[in-house]
């Protein structure tokens, strides 16, 4: 009677494309056997070329994986996002990547 449509949480593949040339401040990978994280990089960005979503920190690619197969979504306090996706030997890699604040210290 009273139900409410769910909002999704994700981003549409329009919505990450909005992510390209955002700077970033740092990146962290979740490790899901630890329930740890470990940073990838400090002061990167996100690239997307070729259909593919791509996180470079100070000339290093962190995460590089094919749009239509990545799953992302803003944080809830829309100061960064977290981005998954499922490579070819099933292993699920997911991040989690904070916005810069405009300076990236080099």
């Amino acid at each position: 009677m009273f139900l409410k449509k769910k909002k999704k949480s994700s981003m549409t593949a329009e919505q990450m494309k909005k992510l390209d040339k955002r700077q970033l401040k740092y990146v962290t990978q979740r490790d899901y056997e630890t329930g740890g994280e470990k940073k990838l990089g400090d002061g990167g960005g996100v690239n997307i070329i070729d259909g593919n979503f791509t996180i470079v920190c100070l000339g290093k690619t962190v995460f590089s994986a094919p749009l239509k197969e990545v799953t992302a979504g803003e944080l809830m306090d829309l100061s960064g996002f977290t981005a998954y996706y499922t490579d070819k030997d099933g292993e699920r890699i997911s991040i989690v990547a904070k916005y810069s604040d405009g300076n990236v210290g080099l």
